[in-house]
């Protein structure tokens, strides 16, 4: 379904694979994921994406936090279609889930990676 990443890069962190219409974004255990870290993803996928519609996918594989409130600024990626949360651990769900609410564009939950692209897919080819 998917070809290799166009681009990989490895931030202090998070490690992102980009893709035609999405980025996975692997963030690193233990991280507190903040405004200055979403900012730098929000530069970082303006400069890869430019005008053209991206979904980002949350690989949930390690533990870290995130302070909800940084989904209020997701209004300055005026491109981002959606977000896939996947992970095979519920009680990490469970907190994407809570997280979700805060967020002004769609955000789905996925226990597999491919169902995250699909989905990915099928928002970006509208």
């Amino acid at each position: 379904m998917t070809r290799n990443a166009t681009r990989t890069l490895n931030l202090d962190f998070t490690y992102l694979e980009f893709y035609q219409n999405y980025v996975i974004s692997t963030v690193k255990e233990g991280t507190i994921l903040e405004e200055e870290q979403v900012d730098e993803l929000i530069d970082t996928c303006k400069e890869h994406y430019g005008d053209e519609a991206f979904v980002y996918i949350s690989n949930r594989k390690f533990s870290y936090n995130v302070n909800p409130l940084i989904y209020l600024n997701l209004f300055k990626i005026e491109n981002l279609e959606g977000i896939a949360v996947t992970s095979s651990n519920p009680d990490a769900l469970k907190t994407a889930n809570f997280e979700r609410h805060f967020s002004q564009v769609p955000v789905e939950l996925f226990q597999g990676m491919d169902e995250a692209k699909a989905w990915a897919n099928s928002l970006t080819k509208k």
